[in-house]
């Protein structure tokens, strides 16, 4: 019984053998064939070639992944402010001739304030039956205007000047333009 363990161990052993050396005349001879097809630089140049490029070329997806995702965050962004400015586009639409005046020039690092200003004399008592000869009647609601100036007293100082309480203007409410936390300030 033990004879025929070995036998078989033996046996056994011996196909393993065969088979292996099979397997690497098998190997040799394709390396060879292959090496007779791409040429004598050898095929494991061309495998270590060939695996530099394999990583560099997924560097190379990895940075085009990341310059993709920040062009979509530029590109939402874009759609972002296209909403905002059509909206705005819409509001003005709606709002119908709304007419801005502006006061000053725009100066670099000088802010922009936003006034309201109406006319005391239009659209009051008597005068409210018949035309003012010499102020438009839209002067009965306030009136928008855009100051450039340095200070909000200054600003106040070049409406008063272009539009002068004496002829009846009075500014109503005056803040700095696009400054949610700026407090408004209310005329007197």
């Amino acid at each position: 019984m033990w004879q025929n363990y070995t036998n078989a161990l033996m046996t056994a052993f011996g196909l393993a053998g065969l088979g292996f050396g099979i397997g690497k005349l098998v190997i040799m001879l394709g390396e060879r064939a292959i090496e007779r097809r791409h040429g004598s630089e050898g095929v494991r140049d061309i495998i270590a070639r060939r695996a530099k490029l394999e990583t560099k070329l997924d560097a190379r997806r990895g940075d085009r992944i990341r310059e993709l995702k920040e062009l979509d965050g530029a590109v939402e962004d874009v759609l972002r402010r296209r909403k905002v400015m059509e909206r705005q586009i819409e509001e003005v639409r709606q709002s119908g001739e709304r007419l801005v005046r502006l006061v000053g020039e725009e100066v670099q690092g000088s802010p922009c304030y936003v006034a309201m200003v109406v006319n005391k004399y239009v659209g009051t008592g008597a005068v409210q039956q018949s035309q003012h000869a010499l102020v438009d009647p839209s002067w009965a609601q306030p009136q928008m205007i855009e100051v450039w100036a340095r200070s909000m007293a200054e600003a106040r100082t070049e409406i008063e000047r272009r539009y002068p309480p004496a002829f009846g203007y009075a500014v109503t409410r005056m803040q700095e333009f696009l400054s949610a936390d700026t407090p408004v300030a209310k005329a007197s």
